[in-house]
């Protein structure tokens, strides 16, 4: 089976391979060979995983420039002066040059010094030693490998100093790679094709047991078991061979009414596939800090946030979707088959731990996925159209490859198997929905124009861009 990156792990990849011809650029393969770091690549991709890959980038770097970086320049020139005026330690450093400079004085004399350094002392000379230090330090472009005494440092000294070095070019890589990486947000086809997702957020649903054929599905091992059917209060547009199922734990956490999953969980859903790296492959696991997530879904880290960010997880983990085919077939679909939020107590060092359905993982392996580019993606966050947008995206995509003429007609009906139309009438929910296709228009990407005619809305979707097309590098998810 060919390896094939999610957009993080491509830009990681990225990152990784100019860094390494960055440390080219700078010479500093030899450096790196004299304390014993023979493999560069892992090098740069260990400290990229340590550092930088599942944090804040811009947070981490400050961090990384403030302690390690200019500190510790500032710290070894406040060294080596201290210890050549104060007279005492070891003799290395400024104290070194200047028995070697009070030698070589003696033995030319005082012109030929003069002709040489154009100073005319001893001490003139070291000032301007120590002038040369003060400015190395505070000029934040020269790195610390390039120390004018690096060579009397110890190897440990070295080995610590040049993660800083590799890790300061890794951000300056970073930076640049970041800013030229399409905006890309991607959704696999099975989370747009069943209705996990409702239109209207608000709505508590009550629950009640498995129906009569749910419990005969029961019987086929598929483990229902722990689920009972949550019954939507409204059945207006929700498809008769479907049920929305939730675990009984859950259920009695929230005293028998459970929050349905609305635009804000499917915006959850799409960031934490983001985080999908290389390891996603072969574990089917994504590994993220929790206040990364919140911070994207809210902009903030309050308590709060941090508590309703939790309580999507836990419905992501929990929602089941369960039904049959006209061949008498059941069948149940999940996004997450596992959550784990590790040091939960602690908000700030949280781990999630997030292992995606084999439903799930099968649609990203065989690339059945929604892609949407751009900025006006993101601007629909917040929104129910942040989620028909990539309803619509998939309509697009198949009615052009398959040559459907524009405009293309679809039932009201047919979105129901994408979106769980909720509210008590039927007038109410398309008014949600129409409200929501022009937030879409007005953005002038995916959807041109549509109006409605009876049950019947009309779309003309705007043409593919070339990376949306099938087999384009920037769609491929692993």
């Amino acid at each position: 089976m060919e390896t094939q990156s999610t957009s993080n792990g491509r830009s990681q990849q990225l990152i990784i391979s100019q860094a390494v011809t960055a440390i080219q650029r700078h010479r500093m393969e030899e450096i790196l060979h004299s304390v014993s770091i023979f493999d560069i690549q892992e090098f740069v991709t260990t400290l990229y995983q340590e550092h930088y890959q599942f944090e804040n980038l811009e947070a981490s770097y400050k961090k990384i420039r403030y302690h390690s970086f200019n500190k510790l320049k500032k710290r070894w020139v406040q060294a080596a002066i201290r210890n050549y005026e104060e007279g005492r330690g070891p003799k290395k450093e400024l104290r070194a040059r200047f028995e070697m400079i009070t030698a070589y004085h003696h033995l030319v004399g005082p012109e030929a010094f003069l002709k040489e350094f154009h100073v005319k002392t001893i001490d003139d000379y070291m000032q301007q030693c120590i002038l040369e230090l003060k400015e190395w330090a505070e000029n934040p472009n020269l790195l610390i490998h390039t120390y004018p005494y690096w060579s009397q440092k110890t190897v440990n000294q070295k080995k610590t100093s040049l993660k800083t070095d590799v890790l300061m070019i890794l951000w300056e890589v970073a930076k640049e790679v970041d800013l030229n990486q399409p905006t890309a947000h991607h959704s696999p086809t099975l989370a747009v094709d069943i209705p996990f997702f409702g239109m209207s957020d608000r709505i508590k649903n009550q629950t009640d047991l498995l129906d009569e054929k749910l419990n005969e599905a029961s019987q086929l091992n598929l483990e229902l078991q722990n689920y009972d059917t949550v019954i939507p209060k409204y059945k207006k547009g929700i498809p008769d061979h479907l049920s929305v199922l939730v675990s009984k734990e859950f259920i009695q956490e929230l005293n028998g009414k459970v929050p349905d999953l609305d635009s804000k969980d499917f915006e959850a859903f799409t960031e934490i596939l983001a985080y999908r790296d290389m390891t996603f492959q072969t574990s089917r696991k994504i590994i993220f800090p929790l206040s990364q997530l919140v911070k994207k879904l809210y902009a903030n880290d309050s308590g709060k946030s941090y508590d309703l960010t939790t309580q999507r997880l836990m419905k992501l983990g929990y929602y089941r979707v369960a039904g049959h085919n006209e061949d008498g077939d059941f069948f149940i679909r999940g996004l997450f088959s596992s959550v784990t939020i590790k040091n939960a107590t602690t908000l700030a060092e949280s781990q999630v731990i997030v292992t995606v359905s084999e439903e799930i993982y099968d649609d990203l392996l065989k690339q059945q996925i929604v892609s949407i580019y751009g900025e006006q993606i993101e601007q629909l966050k917040g929104s129910f159209a942040y989620h028909l947008a990539f309803v619509l995206q998939k309509e697009r995509m198949s009615s052009i490859q398959t040559g459907e003429q524009q405009p293309v007609r679809r039932h009201w009906r047919q979105f129901t198997y994408s979106i769980r139309f909720n509210k008590v009438r039927k007038a109410d929910n398309l008014k949600e929905l129409e409200l929501n296709l022009d937030r879409i228009k007005e953005h002038d990407f995916i959807l041109k124009d549509w109006h409605r005619s009876g049950d019947y809305y009309f779309f003309t979707f705007y043409p593919l861009e070339s990376w949306e097309l099938p087999g384009h590098v920037d769609t491929l998810l692993l």
